[in-house]
């Protein structure tokens, strides 16, 4: 039986957003850095994120973070 998505904590998603935007503001495409300025107001409001949203955003934060 497949598992059941949870949404991460608000203290992870901001976590990975900390560190896409110290470690790779640079690196990121048009696109992408404004999915994070989108996605970090809605971290700072404590609004849910999709699990989309949430996939998105820790594949951004594997692929530009070390």
């Amino acid at each position: 039986m497949a598992k059941i998505w949870q949404p991460q904590p608000f203290e992870i998603l901001q976590s990975w957003l900390d560190a896409i935007i110290d470690e790779a503001s640079d690196k990121l495409s048009n696109w992408e850095t404004g999915f994070i300025e989108n996605i970090s107001d809605r971290v700072a409001h404590k609004w849910p994120l999709t699990q989309r949203q949430e996939e998105i955003l820790e594949k951004i934060y594997s692929e530009k973070t070390s």
